[in-house]
């Protein structure tokens, strides 16, 4: 027996019954505990109007997480970025507004110290973009070769991916049960492609931010040296080769062929200058200092409790289907132009609607996974560039809408609110009561994408794609 001296109270000790059930209540408590966890990318450098598009060396992440998961899984339930970089005054960390510099896109990947490695060593001997571009890339298939099955084998997990300017108001959290399950969290790589948007050397920089620059749509400057015979930029084989739907080619889209190219990611790359070289001397302009900020919020992974979630294969709507006798073959552009409207449109019917149809979550007969498979739709967002305003996916069979992201624009000059920019863009999410129920679809059901763009101003190198998020339904724990 125990005597409590506060009281003088005689009490029996807990049996072994007690404190077994006791240190199982401890430990159930700390496996559903959230944790929130950030690291920073490496610091990123670049001059007025400079590009940078790579992937970065690996980034270790904070010790206690390593240490705590080497061995084990942690189950994402949310994650946020920010572009941030030192202020000069006082050390503080601040948020970088867009028209200072442009979060284009980017992606990050998170998984154990060796798989982070291997991806690095592929990825360094192509210069590697999932998006394409540049010289000695990767033909697609190896992409999906990496960001899918390869991808598990090696140990990371993929966030982002075209997510760019609305990152901070474009929500990634899941409902229960669902999560992002990385094994053994050790490392981190990331590709941001970042543009440096502030005034030139000597130029007066008392309207930044009042406009978007012309840089964020990446205009090709005379310093690009197009090879029409060769199909090269820069002595290059643009990747993504151009590849459009036959819609946008019977429109003649100047954004689906190198001979009428103007602007856009493929003169968008790596070290490159958005501005005419031949007048200014960028080189020699002040040099500012960036870096990704990312933050997951995680708990440990429970097999029995949390549903994996996968990022589904579709869709960009610049994507089309082709049979080369072995099969159906998908190809996208990425990107393509928004020409201006006919002068004296009125401006409620200035508006460019484009259009495709595409399985949701299967690639073709190359796909490794089963067509029939039934996945559920847990998390979809649209990514869209300036000028869009919404984005549909409608079930093609039924014709039902499934999601629909609304573009938002800001109206300040603060980080988040900057004024002409796309700033946020509405998520449509699924899961137990009160949200509604996830949609479920064989991996090869088809769907459409329908993507809006004002047109009251013509756009070079925009995007219309669908970030979305699943899980295979024979996947569901036990009861």
């Amino acid at each position: 027996v125990v005597t409590s001296p506060a009281a003088g109270v005689r009490r029996r000790p807990p049996s072994l019954t007690t404190c077994a059930s006791m240190l199982l209540f401890l430990a159930l408590v700390s496996q559903a505990q959230e944790r929130t966890v950030t690291w920073y990318s490496a610091p990123i450098h670049l001059r007025p109007s400079e590009v940078h598009n790579k992937m970065d060396k690996p980034t270790q992440l904070p010790p206690a997480l390593s240490r705590d998961f080497s061995n084990s899984s942690i189950a994402v339930r949310s994650f946020t970025v920010d572009v941030v970089a030192l202020d000069g005054r006082n050390g503080e960390e601040r948020s970088v507004p867009l028209h200072e510099a442009y979060n284009h896109h980017y992606v990050s990947f998170i998984g154990s110290k060796q798989g982070i490695l291997e991806l690095f060593n592929y990825t360094s001997k192509s210069d590697f973009d999932p998006l394409g571009g540049g010289c000695e890339k990767p033909p697609p298939n190896q992409l999906l070769s990496m960001r899918t099955h390869k991808a598990h084998r090696a140990g990371f997990t993929q966030f982002g991916g075209a997510s760019g300017a609305e990152f901070r108001h474009n929500p990634h959290a899941f409902p229960e049960p669902y999560s992002y399950i990385i094994h053994s969290p050790e490392s981190a790589i990331v590709l941001l492609h970042l543009i440096n948007q502030q005034p030139l050397l000597g130029e007066d920089g008392s309207s930044a931010g009042k406009r978007p620059s012309p840089w964020f749509e990446c205009p090709c400057t005379p310093q690009r040296e197009f090879d029409l015979a060769a199909g090269t930029i820069d002595g290059c084989l643009p990747r993504p080769r151009f590849e459009c739907t036959d819609a946008l080619i019977a429109q003649q889209n100047s954004g689906c062929s190198l001979a009428h190219y103007t602007g856009g990611y493929r003169c968008c790359e790596h070290g490159n200058f958005l501005t005419d070289t031949s007048k200014q001397d960028v080189r020699d302009g002040p040099i500012s200092t960036y870096m990704l900020k990312f933050t997951l919020t995680f708990r440990q992974h429970l097999p029995a409790r949390d549903r994996a979630l996968h990022p589904t294969a579709c869709c960009d709507v610049t994507e089309g289907m082709r049979d080369e006798g072995s099969g159906t073959r998908f190809g996208g552009n990425v990107e393509y132009d928004i020409p201006q409207c006919a002068k004296g449109t009125s401006p409620e019917r200035c508006l460019h609607i484009a259009t495709n149809v595409r399985p949701i979550d299967w690639t073709g007969p190359g796909d490794k996974h089963d067509p029939h498979e039934m996945i559920e739709l847990v998390h979809a967002v649209g990514h869209l560039h300036v000028g869009g305003t919404q984005i549909d996916l409608v079930d093609e069979l039924t014709g039902q809408l499934i999601c629909r992201s609304i573009a938002q624009y800001g109206s300040g000059l603060e980080a988040g609110d900057e004024v002409g920019y796309l700033v946020g863009i509405d998520p449509c999410v699924w899961g137990p009561p009160p949200l509604p129920p996830p949609p479920r679809f064989k991996r090869s059901h088809p769907v459409r994408t329908i993507a809006y763009y004002n047109s009251t101003q013509a756009h070079t190198g925009v995007m219309s794609l669908w970030l979305m998020s699943a899980a295979v339904v024979e996947s569901a724990p036990a009861a």
